[in-house]
């Protein structure tokens, strides 16, 4: 039955759990709040993120992924236009996770599969991009997207950090 204002509690708390570490009593709150949920509620989203974050925590990947992909289908179907900053958080944060569970192919698909004109603030898909490209031993076009990551990057701190990160892409020989 939906109830909003009970989901947005279960969710605080699940949320609260997370944070402290109970992680089992944060999964019970966050299925709890995403059965009362309003299927058309602006949070939803965020319900299915923080929800994949705490299972992907567990070590429960499958479960996380689902919910990953719950969270991208809810923020393409608040932004059709997919250009919206929602999006690519979460086509972001299921590529990363796709990436961490040994499937540079399918994370690549994901990051790729954003609109034609993305924007600057996409580079944080360039990240992902560039691992998944390095995966699958594509060399030149994983330095390119590394490139384009710190190019794009908000601040010179977050383009210092993409530098470190990325250093095994960008310091890596030609050859």
């Amino acid at each position: 039955m939906v109830n909003q204002a009970k989901a947005s509690q279960l969710a605080r708390a699940g949320f609260d759990f997370w944070q402290a570490g109970q992680l089992e009593e944060s999964v019970e709150k966050y299925r709890e709040a995403l059965e009362c949920a309003d299927p058309n509620h602006y949070a939803l989203d965020g319900y299915h993120g923080e929800f994949a974050a705490v299972l992907a925590t567990l070590g429960r990947d499958a479960e996380a992924r689902e919910q990953y992909e719950l969270a991208l289908a809810e923020s393409l179907r608040q932004d059709s236009s997919g250009y919206g900053p929602g999006v690519s958080i979460a086509r972001y944060f299921l590529s990363e996770h796709v990436l961490k569970m040994g499937e540079p192919s399918q994370a690549l698909a994901i990051v790729q599969a954003r609109p034609e004109n993305a924007s600057r603030q996409d580079w944080v898909l360039r990240i992902v991009e560039a691992r998944a490209l390095w995966a699958l031993g594509r060399r030149e076009e994983s330095r390119k997207a590394a490139t384009t990551a710190v190019e794009f990057a908000p601040t010179d701190q977050k383009r210092s950090e993409i530098r470190a990160d990325l250093a095994f892409i960008l310091d890596a020989s030609a050859y």
